[in-house]
């Protein structure tokens, strides 16, 4: 080694340790202001319980679903009218199939989204993405949907699945309404309180806040 490359070796290091002092002050000798110190500690929460075993046993056990059922004859008049409304940023159309048996869940089932999604011809739902994963058939129409960098293109009788967090938006190409049944696992995350979404993409929701997609609060 050079006795100029030694000084080179030296000169950045130095900067280094100049970068790391800049960016981090408990390496720069500077007092630290206490974080929380104006925060009295907390010593209990109420709401924090204890069961025993033969408490906790009984407090898991649900009352079972019924079974349940949606005929397409409701169905099609609900989602004429709602393919009139205007479509809000990354908003869709979509009717929710949900069983009362399932509670605060709001699902198909406790732990599962049914949605029956109409996009009239030429339209364009903008790139969106949430956490919660979807599934895709097609029942009527033809489109095409980028999901994830992929291009699918669709029609009657076809399935795709997106996967949590990729963008994924949807064209109908063709010369009739698309409909598309879509599966999420949107009651579990929330129940959760795990839900996000972000519509569009760059514009985040978390269902725990209260903000919902489409709305400007």
């Amino acid at each position: 080694m050079t006795d100029n490359t030694a000084i080179e070796d030296i000169r950045r290091d130095a900067t280094d340790v100049t970068d790391v002092i800049a960016h981090d002050p408990a390496q720069s000798g500077v007092p630290l202001e206490e974080p929380g110190k104006d925060i009295v500690p907390t010593d209990q929460t109420p709401w924090a319980k204890m069961m025993t075993d033969d408490e906790y046993y009984p407090f898991l056990v649900k009352k079972n679903l019924r079974p349940a059922m949606w005929r397409w004859r409701d169905l099609v008049p609900k989602l004429e009218e709602v393919r009139k409304d205007p479509l809000r940023r990354a908003d869709r159309r979509f009717l929710s199939l949900v069983s009362e048996d399932t509670g605060e869940a709001g699902g198909v089932l406790p732990s599962l989204f049914l949605g029956i999604q109409v996009i009239n011809p030429g339209e364009h739902i903008v790139p969106h993405r949430h956490n919660s994963y979807a599934l895709y058939h097609i029942i009527q129409g033809s489109g095409f949907s980028i999901v994830g960098g992929h291009k699918f293109l669709w029609e009657r009788g076809d399935t795709f699945a997106c996967s949590p967090m990729a963008s994924h938006e949807h064209y109908n190409n063709g010369d009739e309404p698309a409909i598309q049944y879509v599966i999420q696992d949107m009651p579990a995350r929330a129940m959760e309180r795990n839900l996000i979404w972000e519509e569009p993409v760059g514009r985040t929701f978390h269902m725990v806040e209260g903000s919902l997609p489409h709305s400007d609060y």
